[in-house]
This record gives C-alpha cells, sequence and structure tokens, in this order.
C-alpha cells in the first residue's frame, strides 16, 4: 500500500450520515496506522465554503498523498486539488423527480458532479448509487477509475453484547410497550408516513419510538389519525443507547424506496431486530437477496403474530474498506 499521507477534505457543518463517514474513515485510518491530515477551513458560511476552502485545496495540492474529498457536494474542490484526488459520492437523491428540488439546487448539484468527473478516483458507496449515478450523468461510464466500496461499519456494532442504558426515560418506555423503532431524517425518500399509518392501524399495545424529528407534513399525519401520544421522539442519541434501542426493540421500522446505503437497517439487524423493508436501494446489497426482511406488505400481520426473521449479511468493518477506498 501507497504509505504517502491521506488528506481528508470534509463537508462544513454536515448532516449526521456525513459526519459519520468521517469519524470512520479516521477510525479506519487509525487502525491501519496510516497517517493522515484533515483539511478544512477553520471558518463556516458560504465564504469558507466557496473561497476559503478552495484556497486551502490550493495550498495543499503540491502534498504528496491521497487526497480525499468525502462528499460529492465538495467536488468542486477538484480542479484545485492535487491530481491524486478521491471522491465519494453518497446518492443521487437531488436529482429523482420525486424530490421536488428547485432547478437551481439540481443545476448546482449536476455542476459538482461535472467536477467530481475530473478526480482520479470515483467512489460509490454502493451499486444503487452508482447505477443512479450512471442513469443521471451518463459520461461516468467512461470514467477511469469509477468503483463501489460499501461503508464500513464500527466493530461496536458487530459485537453481540448486550448493553444497558442509564436512560431512565428509556427503560421505562420498552418496560411498559410494545416498541416500533425508526431511526434516520424525514427527507422524502424514507417514507415515513408508511410507518406512522402501520402504527395507526395496530393495536394501543403498540408504542413507535422515534430517533429523529418528523417533517410538517407528517406531524400533520400523526394529528389526523390521533396517534400523537403513541409516539416517542428522542434525538442525538449516543450509540450505547441508540444500541439498546435495536437489541430491545422487536421490529425496526425502515419502508425507504431508496437508500444510498442505510446504516440503521445494518446496525438493528447485527443487533437482533427484525427489519421491516422492502429492501429497496442499497438495502438488499447487505441483506443478500433481501433475506431475513419483513416486507411492507406483510408487516402488519407478522408484527400481530410477532414473527421475526434472522437476517444474512454481508457487511466490512471501517478498517477494511479504508485499504480498499485508498489503495
Amino acid at each position: 500500500m501507497n504509505e504517502d499521507k491521506v488528506f481528508i477534505y470534509p463537508s462544513l457543518g454536515g448532516s449526521y450520515s456525513m459526519n459519520r463517514y468521517f469519524d470512520g474513515l479516521l477510525s479506519g485510518l487509525q487502525e491501519n496506522n496510516i497517517a493522515y491530515e484533515v483539511v478544512r477551513p477553520n471558518a463556516r458560511g458560504l465564504k469558507a465554503k466557496y473561497i476559503d476552502y478552495i484556497l486551502l485545496s490550493r495550498k495543499k495540492r503540491k502534498s504528496k498523498g491521497k487526497h480525499v474529498v468525502i462528499s460529492e457536494r465538495y467536488a468542486y474542490l477538484v480542479p484545485f486539488m492535487h491530481e491524486d484526488s478521491i471522491v465519494i459520492c453518497h446518492d443521487l437523491h437531488t436529482l429523482y423527480p420525486q424530490s421536488k428540488s428547485a432547478k437551481i439546487h439540481q443545476r448546482l448539484y449536476r455542476f459538482f458532479l461535472n467536477r467530481m468527473f475530473r478526480a482520479n478516483k470515483v467512489v460509490c458507496v454502493s451499486n444503487h448509487t452508482k447505477s443512479d449515478l450512471l442513469k443521471f450523468m451518463p459520461k461516468f461510464s467512461l470514467h477511469q477509475n469509477l468503483q463501489v466500496i460499501h461503508n464500513g461499519i464500527e466493530p461496536f456494532w458487530a459485537k453481540q453484547t448486550r448493553v444497558e442504558t442509564e436512560n431512565s426515560m428509556l427503560i421505562n418506555l420498552f418496560k411498559h410497550n410494545q416498541i416500533l423503532l425508526a431511526v434516520g431524517t424525514d427527507a422524502w425518500y424514507k417514507n415515513n408516513q408508511w410507518s406512522i399509518k402501520l402504527l395507526a392501524d395496530l393495536p394501543a399495545e403498540f408504542h413507535f419510538l422515534r430517533i429523529g424529528s418528523f417533517n410538517d407534513s407528517n406531524e400533520h399525519l400523526i394529528q389526523d389519525l390521533g396517534v400523537q401520544h403513541r409516539i416517542t421522539r428522542f434525538e442525538n442519541l449516543s450509540d450505547l443507547d441508540l444500541k439498546y434501542c435495536y437489541q430491545n426493540s422487536k421490529y425496526l421500522l425502515f419502508p425507504s424506496i431508496s437508500e444510498g446505503f442505510g446504516w440503521p437497517a445494518l446496525e438493528a439487524s447485527l443487533s437482533n431486530c427484525t427489519i421491516i423493508s422492502d429492501g429497496a436501494g442499497a438495502i438488499s446489497e447487505f441483506f443478500i437477496n433481501k433475506k431475513g426482511l419483513t416486507l411492507l406488505n406483510e408487516a402488519k400481520h407478522a408484527v400481530l403474530r410477532k414473527d421475526q426473521n434472522e437476517a444474512k449479511l454481508d457487511y466490512q468493518i471501517w478498517k477494511d474498506q479504508v485499504v480498499k477506498l485508498i489503495g
């Protein structure tokens, strides 16, 4: 393996998933004893993103090593970077018609993707993402080094050891309810309205634990269906508390119609929680042939019968994925 330093260009104030990718990448570099440097401006805001970051990238362009941009939304840096650049492409949801993204946002996003084409290596986090990239930007079929390298997962999630929590609210919630769990954002492709409707169609003994918020549309749906008293929300749980939720929930509701990767489904399944999902997007890439998933049209009857499935998973830890990424 090349022993040069790895330069990491993270998102500025990124989403949970972008920050998690960044953390996973660093952990993999550390476990492999690979030297790295995080390159980012100290400030935030538009000036920092589109001026300071570019100037900093130009300053580092003579530094020998791998230069990794962890999101396609920062691929505008590529023309100013070292020639040995790698860009990670996570999903193309902005370009889906269902996203109803403003035209200007779609044009800006395409601008980023066009700059990504100039990277020495483009890494998609799933075959699903690669398929979408080739669909929306066919020119990438001509790219000299387009690869799929799945996100890694931390060893913490793969360990089968039971965990405990000191969060009394969580302890009481699981003690007195049959919990249906949901984890993640409320973007359009997450299809969270399906989960709300399922809850309304189940007996009152079932309670919905939501790790994350709801958008306004789904808040109105909750009120209309009269299930607000059957939903508990948490945000920013520690990994330990989140694993406690996975281990003590019978089902994770994951009805997404597309996923660039889908960490919650993998984490929950590793914690022996049954996944309710049609396996859309990248989910079926680590649930082999969708085996072990409870499909959406089977969900109500499966929950009422308390059926549970055991998945056969295909996944990798960060230590191994980092070697593939920079190799």
